[in-house]
């Protein structure tokens, strides 16, 4: 049985990699295509090479959970097609016995996702996205277009320009009280950030116009620089204009969160982040599971083509959920984590059933 066991595992775990291997060209092939187009300034074809290559780490975590699932239809398909499980479960072997070694290559490679996505991606992620609009830019900005808005407790802060190593051009800060009634405004022409030490840092505003707005009128006071004490830091700003949430760490997300339920803040789309990179490895095994359930069920006599075909569908359609109730539970309100559990939910009953009828 060992033996049976070790060769169930190659042989899914290379059907696995190669799906890997496939998906990651077919999307470093796009990629390559896409960011061909943007062209212009300093962002020259070297430069287009440079992000196709740093964009690797976040293909790879990106394509896992369909890979395994790819991978272990055309696997269990290839022993289908050669009469391997037919032999297995006339010697006695179970389908829950084949689904075991099915799992573990797949858990290997969640576990090198895992990896990947913790300690590679965020950091490769962010230089490819710096990168990239560094070379875009006629400066070092990284602004969005029609600039940039962000909240501090019930401080609205927008800002025109914001460039890399701690300078903002173009500053408005608008105060409200708690029944969110305008109170205050502030302009600053410039700010630049001050690192002193660990526990002194500041952005010094320069060109500075404070207006007070009271129920007697209006105050403004011209000052030629003032101290900017927050919580809002370089490092903040361009992880929170460059990288999405999904290519944040589990760390680092939970530090944002955290950091923003300190400010009254939505933490709504982080949220959704967290869980999808906390349930990502169950997602991973849930459409194995189903992959294994279709290769004993409906797609026992199928062509190795439609069991691929099927699992791109699959792997097309659980996406589409997740994406669907992803927003939809920041709209209405419901926890993140059930719009991230349902889909995978859903794919371990419908593996479950089908494989309960399998025998």
């Amino acid at each position: 049985m060992k033996r049976l066991d070790i060769y169930i595992m190659q042989t899914i775990g290379m059907t696995m990699l190669l799906a890997a291997v496939g998906l990651l060209g077919i999307l470093t092939i796009f990629t390559f295509i896409e960011q061909v187009e943007d062209i212009q300034n300093n962002y020259t074809i070297a430069k287009v090479l440079e992000f196709t290559l740093l964009s690797m780490p976040r293909m790879f975590y990106e394509v896992i959970p369909y890979s395994a699932l790819i991978g272990c239809l055309a696997g269990l398909g290839i022993m289908a097609n050669n009469s391997e499980l037919v032999v297995m479960r006339a010697a006695g072997v179970s389908t829950w016995q084949i689904t075991v070694n099915v799992v573990k290559p797949a858990l290997i490679l969640v576990f090198l996702g895992l990896y990947v996505g913790e300690y590679i991606l965020p950091d490769v992620e962010r230089m490819a996205r710096n990168n990239r609009n560094q070379a875009l830019s006629e400066q070092n900005e990284i602004t969005p277009n029609n600039g940039f808005w962000y909240r501090e407790r019930n401080i609205y802060m927008h800002f025109a320009v914001v460039e890399q190593g701690g300078l903002l051009e173009g500053i408005s800060h608008f105060y409200v009280d708690d029944k969110d009634n305008l109170t205050r405004t502030l302009f600053a022409q410039r700010g630049v950030f001050h690192d002193v030490r660990e526990d002194e840092k500041y952005w010094l505003l320069e060109n500075v116009d404070v207006t007070e707005l009271g129920a007697d009128g209006t105050r403004t006071e011209h000052l030629t620089s003032l101290r900017w004490d927050t919580g809002l830091e370089p490092d903040i700003l361009s992880t929170e204009i460059l990288v999405q949430p999904d290519k944040m760490s589990i760390g680092e997300l939970s530090a944002k969160i955290d950091y923003m339920r300190s400010q009254g803040l939505n933490t709504g789309k982080f949220e959704v982040g967290f869980w999808e990179k906390i349930f990502q490895p169950f997602a991973t095994v849930a459409l194995v599971f189903v992959a294994i359930s279709f290769i004993f069920g409906p797609l026992r006599e199928s062509t190795m083509g439609v069991r691929v075909v099927s699992g791109l569908i699959i792997g097309i359609v659980f996406k589409f959920v997740q994406d669907l109730l992803s927003p939809a539970s920041m709209v209405f309100g419901f926890p993140p984590v059930i719009a991230v559990m349902i889909p995978i939910l859903i794919c371990f009953g419908v593996g479950w059933q089908l494989l309960r009828k399998a025998g």
